[in-house]
């Protein structure tokens, strides 16, 4: 075993592994152990480290995916595991805005709250989209409250500063809403700087729970089919982290040996069981720490 510089090119999912080894996404959270195998022709895997869960996926699909395929109905682990993926992708100093929108006395159905948000992005654009800036872009979630009604959470980058009532009066405007209370306060905007993946640990901490269905929804309800639940806006803008071009080089079956052993602790059981090509773990402190663990068990 040994390091070399291979090219290892930045991506928001996974780097252009060709050969064994582990790859690490320094600024960001994330490592990614590459056994070497054709990964077009089999799926690679993803895990939270020390969760004790897994799903399959392919890298590269997002809820949109999901819903050209038929519209979403719940938040499950494998939508769940894509949008941590994507979070921890991004650099993790990076600078970005935790916002909150809320509803106060309706409750839209899922396409009104797609379409309120649709009309805020794109007044956000107009706003603060300019020459001389990078545009732009966001990490979006869609959440019930306790009385059921959605609210939208969402990391905002590009923009350093809203005012609070600016943007509070514009949410207001847009979602029909009359009451005093909710064009004071229908928005909440986080201005701390992102200090080592605060940010990230925010959104984060939002996307614990798992859905089958949205809560209190029963067939026939709009509510029970609500489509996307998370997505991405202009994401070739997102401050990715990129991957360091300096990789662990390790044997195929020392690549197989390791993702098989930390499926094994992580107590991740797969159908028709056969070691993934590969294996990205987002991790919850320096990714750097965890790559001198891996290597320490090889």
């Amino acid at each position: 075993m040994h390091n070399n510089a291979i090219p290892a090119r930045g991506s928001l999912t996974r780097p252009d592994a060709v050969e064994p080894g582990i790859y690490t996404r320094g600024r960001g959270r994330q490592l990614f152990i590459s056994t070497g195998r054709d990964l077009s022709e089999s799926r690679n895997l993803s895990a939270d480290e020390g969760e004790g869960t897994g799903s399959q996926g392919d890298g590269d699909e997002d809820q949109e995916d999901v819903v050209r395929r038929g519209r979403a109905t719940g938040f499950g682990e494998g939508p769940r595991r894509r949008l941590r993926e994507r979070v921890h992708a991004i650099d993790r100093d990076a600078d970005g805005l935790f916002i909150t929108l809320t509803y106060h006395e309706t409750k839209p159905t899922p396409d009104r709250v797609k379409k309120d948000f649709d009309a805020l992005w794109a007044w956000l654009e107009r706003e603060y989209n300019g020459p001389s800036v990078r545009p732009i872009s966001c990490v979006w979630k869609m959440e019930p409250q306790d009385r059921g009604t959605p609210h939208i959470h969402l990391i905002l980058y590009g923009v350093p500063f809203i005012p609070a009532q600016k943007l509070s009066r514009r949410w207001h405007e847009i979602t029909g809403e009359t009451s005093k209370k909710h064009r004071k306060a229908g928005v909440d905007i986080e201005t701390a700087v992102n200090e080592d993946g605060k940010l990230q640990g925010y959104l984060a901490g939002y996307m614990e729970k798992t859905y089958d269905h949205w809560p209190g929804a029963e067939p026939g309800d709009p509510w029970w089919n609500p489509g996307r639940w998370w997505g991405l806006r202009r994401r070739d803008c997102l401050p990715v982290a990129e991957w360091e071009d300096t990789v662990v080089q390790i044997h195929q079956r020392e690549a197989e040996a390791l993702i098989d052993e930390l499926l094994d602790e992580w107590e991740v059981d797969l159908p028709g069981y056969v070691t993934p090509p590969t294996l990205i773990i987002n991790t919850r402190g320096s990714p750097g720490e965890r790559l001198l663990d891996l290597i320490d068990r090889i």
